[in-house]
């Protein structure tokens, strides 16, 4: 009698998270090297994004839903691979906490929509929920000196209102998130450090369920959540 094989294992998934500027690729980078991970990379370096600003919200639609697509192709490519971590530069959480940002600069966004869509994929089984959090955090003047010394990006990307309400929907949703499934990390820290620490905290496997609904990121109160505290060793 022959036994069926079994399912295959999927590697950990861990989503790198954060604004511009605030080094995801460097320390995405160092990570693969040190713990023999694979890094895939983020919308942008597989198709072009959506263009700013959006006029409708079948504009905004119809950009998530080539958003979805590209994260199908990067689950996708994680199923194929061998290797026991892979690392997700921006994930589902940057494009809905995206949609809540560009809203408090008076353009077309539909968070919900956002949320709803990447969610529900999800559930059909056609992309990975990330199984840990890796958010990266800097202040604004450091934001600026980077952004002086490595060149301009589009520039509702660094501006202020944009910038408090991205960082509060994303700590929002992973302020719900036990403390074995997200690490907030203070980015101007070297990058040895901040790879050291985001290394022991991976090194030990998480208990608690796989987090997935980033629907709930839209459904509770303001005063009801802790903000996580970046985490210094």
């Amino acid at each position: 009698m022959t036994l069926p094989s079994p399912a295959p294992v999927r590697p950990q998934l861990v989503a790198l998270d954060g604004g511009c500027f605030t080094g995801k690729t460097t320390l995405a980078t160092v990570l693969t090297s040190q713990l023999g991970a694979t890094a895939i990379p983020e919308y942008a370096d597989l198709a072009p994004l959506p263009p700013y600003p959006p006029r409708t919200l079948d504009d905004v639609h119809a950009g998530l839903d080539h958003l979805c697509r590209l994260e199908q192709q990067r689950a996708d490519l994680t199923r194929r691979l061998r290797t026991d971590l892979v690392l997700f530069d921006r994930s589902p959480l940057s494009c809905i906490a995206y949609q809540q940002a560009i809203g408090h600069l008076g353009v077309p966004a539909d968070p919900h929509y956002a949320a709803g869509i990447f969610t529900d994929a999800v559930h059909a089984g056609t992309t990975l929920p990330p199984d840990r959090y890796l958010y990266l955090r800097l202040p604004r003047e450091t934001v600026l000196a980077r952004q002086r010394h490595r060149g301009p990006v589009q520039p509702h990307l660094v501006d202020p209102r944009f910038t408090a309400a991205h960082d509060h929907a994303s700590l929002r949703y992973l302020a719900m998130l036990p403390d074995d499934r997200r690490l907030i990390l203070d980015a101007d820290r070297p990058v040895s450090q901040l790879a050291a620490t985001a290394a022991a905290f991976l090194a030990t496997p998480p208990a608690s369920p796989v987090p997935v609904a980033w629907t709930r990121m839209l459904d509770t109160s303001h005063g009801q959540l802790r903000t996580p505290a970046p985490y210094r060793a």
